[in-house]
């Protein structure tokens, strides 16, 4: 039986042709059902590796009637840093590198999609800052213990 993909490659360019700006880098953590248990960093299910959710802003002015928020996924050992201000701006202006894109149906029966990507840099090809290998906070997330 053939293997149907869910992420689909898609150009950074297409989703964001006016550009982004990054508000902030957070770990996305993991679903459980027991509000009890303890609360675990995503890994992805095809790298095993931590999960990173940047959140930004659409620079499509027509995107804010929408909501112009986004949130993109990052897999990567460490926490990534966003490339840094730009003098006025209140907020890092960042291409995504690698991204993806999965279609679902939400709860309302709705065509909805998440993005992922690979990395995030300044614009124009620059590189973002390497992670200091520190994690928000400075320290290190839980590893899952194994079952």
């Amino acid at each position: 039986m053939p293997v149907i993909p869910t992420r689909f490659e898609v150009p950074f360019e297409e989703v964001f042709p006016h550009g982004a700006f990054i508000l902030g880098v957070e770990p996305s953590m993991a679903f459980s059902e027991d509000r009890n248990a303890p609360k675990r960093q995503e890994r992805d299910k095809e790298t095993n590796q931590l999960v990173w959710v940047v959140r930004g802003l659409d620079a499509n002015e027509e995107a804010a009637r929408f909501g112009a928020e986004f949130k993109v996924k990052i897999t990567a050992p460490y926490q990534p840093v966003p490339p840094a201000k730009m003098q006025g701006f209140p907020y890092a202006p960042a291409e995504f590198e690698g991204m993806t894109v999965t279609p679902y149906a939400n709860a309302k029966g709705r065509v909805a999609y998440s993005f992922r990507a690979t990395g995030m840099r300044a614009p124009g090809g620059a590189v973002a800052p390497k992670s200091s290998g520190r994690f928000a906070g400075g320290a290190a997330p839980s590893e899952p213990k194994a079952a």
